[in-house]
């Protein structure tokens, strides 16, 4: 008995004997139309992307497989518009954390500045991954003459010079960072991310993808 494979909830035939094979012709189908597979569900189950990268689980065979897909500007599109808005919660975390140390409230000054140095490391690796995706070098990337290549280079001197104050128990130096430098680099990857997301947005309308 065959497994029942389904892309974008079209029946697909394809000679598969497990969920690592049904997947991997699925998503070969989808690239020849310029597509990505974003979602996978075995049996109604979501696989996680560490379920997506064990053996085992690949290996398994089951009743039905599902494969939902996107545009490649479609994907971006939301990348970056979800990198916007941890951007913002970045930010206001930065700014409680600086609150809490000028409070005297180290502990919690400290849970808000390592959720903010994770939402920059997420905001980062989104951007850089999603241009890698698009095939666009970082140094083509330049929005109201803010450039991607210098903000990288700000940033990474920013988060630097924050560490240096924290590892050296600088409570002033600290609040300056996150107070004053860095509301800089927010303010000009702000202005990248709302660039990246209309391009990708009018790439995907062009594209005439409604799967959003």
């Amino acid at each position: 008995r065959s497994m029942r494979i389904l892309l974008d909830e079209n029946p697909c035939e394809i000679p598969a004997g497990t969920v690592g094979e049904a997947i991997a012709i699925a998503a070969e189908a989808a690239e020849k139309a310029g597509r990505l597979v974003v979602e996978v569900r075995v049996d109604g189950a979501m696989l996680t992307d560490e379920e997506l990268q064990t053996t085992t689980r690949l290996q398994d065979a089951a009743e039905e497989v599902q494969m939902l897909t996107t545009t490649m500007e479609a994907l971006l599109r939301d990348t970056f518009l979800q990198a916007a808005e941890t951007l913002t919660a970045a930010e206001r975390e930065q700014r409680l954390a600086a609150e809490a140390m000028q409070g005297g409230r180290a502990a919690e000054g400290m849970a808000s500045l390592m959720q903010s140095l994770e939402g920059w490391s997420g905001i980062r690796d989104a951007v850089v991954q999603g241009l890698s995706l698009a095939e666009i070098p970082t140094e083509d990337v330049e929005f109201d003459g803010v450039r991607l290549a210098d903000a990288i280079v700000d940033l990474q001197k920013r988060l630097g010079r924050l560490k240096d104050a924290m590892v050296a128990e600088d409570v002033s130096a600290t609040c300056d960072c996150l107070l004053y430098e860095l509301p800089e680099s927010t303010t000009a990857w702000r202005t990248l991310l709302d660039g990246l997301h209309h391009r990708f947005e009018a790439a995907s309308e062009d594209a005439g993808d409604s799967n959003s």
